[in-house]
Formats: C-alpha cells, structure tokens, sequence
C-alpha cells in the first residue's frame, strides 16, 4: 500500500472518528471501505500487466 492510500485511509478514520451524526460516520466508514477496495484492485491490475508483459508465450 502506498503512501498516498495510507494518508486516505488515516483521514477518512479520523472523519469517521469526529462525525456526529451517524450520516456522516457512515459515510466516511463507507469511503474507507471503497478505498481500500481500489487500493486492492489496483494492485491486483498492476500485477496483471506485470504477469502478461513476462509471458513468454504472448512474445
């Protein structure tokens, strides 16, 4: 996870920490959730591209 995620994450928790009304706790759960979501799938593409440019038979 890059440094960039890790400072979403932290901020999105903070929010949901200081929200006070439950809308809003809520919403910054949610949004964590999607971020690490993304997070994960874009190193699953990055991954993905990585394994099809070593194929050999696909030269």
């Amino acid at each position: 996870m890059d440094e960039t995620t890790k400072w979403l994450l932290d901020q999105a928790e903070v929010q949901a920490a200081q929200a006070t009304a439950y809308e809003d706790r809520a919403f910054f759960l949610a949004l964590r959730q999607f971020i690490q979501t993304q997070a994960t799938r874009l190193e699953q593409a990055q991954g993905e591209v990585d394994g099809r440019s070593w194929d050999h038979r696909r030269w």
